[in-house]
């Protein structure tokens, strides 16, 4: 039996790790008997409900959360069969690196704060306010412009501790393009980006190793995945968005920002423009899969994997915490795995 790389074990929460041996069951003593994933920690959980279910067909399927950064990497030199990335390449990007993309499900990024003064009171805050503590303009959790932002919330004198990923992640670009629309400054000195260097607070590497930060650190704030959120206990801010709704993160929300996104036929993207809906959540995103267009030789091909899970795997979609994809989008993906 194959051995799956320690580095999956590790990646993926204990309760998880059940899910990891039963896709190693059904490998075989080939190199690439299974087919090889890599990329998107924020779709670590999609990947191992969608593997326990469709994997056997292909022969037990692998993953390794390592971030966007290197699963765009991964897929392009094809060292994997598939990458897994919250950053949708462009068209040109694409061509160039002879992949296809495929949309898989849509999530949210949320801001988590650890303020026990709040005592589970609800936390607004907008892009402007980010984007000044993130810059350490803001330094103290009763600033006037929090305050502005939540009238009647008691807010404590005590210093914010600003963390953020330090490694290439689809959350940080995610997190970066809603302070981008949103404030003048950051879109013009940081921009968004997979990869921030900041230079208030402290860089984390690897989602889970940011939320155990935040949870440890009175004060502190950062941003991760909606369902490592609800996992960790900790709160989860509402957000302004571009109709100037204060918004929580929720299934509803994030539907309500895929009802409103543009879908590009040339690399299959979905354009969420900020979730312009009154409803939607702002900081809604699409993860996407990348596979060969001609795959290189020896490896396996990922798409019938992709083919039966896009079209059968709704309810694992739902189980790990993700939005399914409306029918548009759902159309481009089965396209691109055929």
């Amino acid at each position: 039996m194959l051995t799956l790389p320690v580095r999956i074990l590790f990646t993926l929460r204990p309760k998880r790790l059940l899910s990891v041996l039963a896709l190693a069951s059904c490998c075989t003593t080939s190199a690439f008997a299974q087919v090889q994933g890599a990329g998107s920690t924020l779709a670590r959980d999609l990947m191992a409900a969608w593997g326990s279910q469709y994997g056997a067909s292909v022969g037990g399927v692998a993953y390794e959360a390592v971030g966007s950064s290197a699963g765009v990497s991964r897929a392009t030199e094809q060292s994997v069969d598939f990458g897994v990335t919250d950053v949708a390449m462009t068209a040109v990007a694409l061509k160039q690196a002879g992949l296809k993309q495929l949309p898989l499900a849509a999530t949210a990024v949320v801001v988590l704060v650890n303020l026990p003064e709040l005592a589970g009171k609800p936390l607004r805050l907008n892009a402007d306010i980010l984007a000044d503590i993130y810059q350490g303009v803001i330094t103290q959790w009763n600033h006037s412009q929090i305050a502005g932002s939540n009238p009647g919330v008691v807010l404590p004198a005590r210093a914010i501790v600003p963390l953020w990923r330090s490694d290439g992640s689809g959350q940080s670009y995610v997190f970066s393009t809603y302070l981008s629309r949103g404030n003048a400054k950051w879109r013009r000195v940081v921009s968004s980006t997979s990869n921030l260097q900041l230079p208030a607070g402290k860089g984390v590497r690897g989602g889970q190793a940011l939320v155990a930060a935040v949870k440890a650190t009175a004060g502190s704030i950062g941003y991760e995945t909606v369902g490592a959120a609800r996992a960790s206990g900790l709160q989860v801010a509402e957000l302004l968005n571009a109709s100037g709704k204060f918004i929580a993160p929720s299934s509803a929300s994030v539907g309500d920002a895929l009802a409103g996104a543009r879908w590009t036929n040339d690399n299959n993207a979905a354009d969420l423009d900020g979730s312009a809906g009154v409803g939607a959540y702002p900081m809604s995103t699409v993860t996407y899969a990348l596979i060969p267009a001609v795959p290189k030789t020896g490896r396996k091909p990922a798409n019938a994997f992709f083919a039966q899970a896009l079209s059968a795997g709704d309810a694992a979609v739902q189980k790990a915490g993700f939005n399914v994809l409306p029918e548009n989008g759902k159309t481009l993906a089965q396209a691109a795995a055929r």
